[in-house]
């Protein structure tokens, strides 16, 4: 009978080779570890940059709106304070009419030593047109001050004063509280009336010189002039 022999060496290729492929298999493992852990950490720092991307774009948008908000809040500030003053430049000054015996007594005599500057003797204009004023005075002074206001109703009188031929600026609307001028103690000082604003021009100079007011009045495109004489 034949006996069929098993040759052990047939088996050894087929462990050579498995040994074959367990070292190619673990010498190719780094290698595809290391590749991925680089694929992984290429993708974590480009993911990283991208969110730091986003986040100074973010930052920078910030900063614009934020600029943008304040330089409109700066405008609008700077709006508020124009019409407050232009709204106090012309918001009435209108005092009390003074309605005392001293005040009826001024208004017959159109002069006043006692009455302060900016005393208000009317509600509103009455048409009056007065005259020229010659000053006395001993005051050794050489110049004096001179408040200018309209003792009737705020109305749009305009006036411009002229010491011995020079104006002291532009014409101005005349209004209850005083404007105030230096002018010198002799010569002449001249009220023009440059506009009537309704019911004539009506005002009140008041000399410091002689501590004496003249309430006096003058049609527009007239004058009316104070000779100052120092006795």
């Amino acid at each position: 009978m034949n006996e069929i022999k098993k040759d052990s060496t047939d088996k050894q290729p087929i462990q050579g080779d498995l040994l074959q492929n367990r070292e190619l298999n673990q010498n190719a493992a780094p290698t595809e570890n290391r590749q991925y852990n680089n694929t992984y950490y290429n993708s974590g720092f480009v993911n990283n940059l991208e969110n730091t991307s986003e986040k100074q774009s973010r930052d920078i948008s910030y900063n614009n709106s934020f600029t943008k908000r304040i330089k409109q809040g700066a405008w609008v500030f700077l709006a508020i304070i124009l019409v407050g003053l232009f709204y106090t430049s012309n918001i009435s000054t209108s005092a009390k009419v003074d309605n005392s015996p001293a005040a009826q007594e001024a208004l017959e005599s159109h002069i006043s030593t006692t009455l302060a500057p900016g005393t208000r003797l009317l509600s509103k204009d009455g048409n009056y047109v007065g005259g020229d004023v010659v000053i006395n005075h001993s005051s050794e002074q050489q110049e004096t001050n001179l408040l200018v206001w309209d003792y009737a109703a705020e109305d749009g009188d305009y006036v411009q004063i002229i010491a011995n031929g020079t104006p002291l600026g532009e014409p101005f609307m005349i209004k209850n509280k005083p404007v105030s001028f230096t002018v010198p103690t002799t010569g002449d000082i001249q009220v023009v009336g440059t506009h009537d604003g309704g019911g004539g021009i009506t005002y009140a100079v008041h000399y410091g010189m002689n501590n004496t007011t003249y309430f006096n009045g003058v049609n527009q495109g007239e004058n009316n002039t104070y000779t100052l004489i120092r006795e």
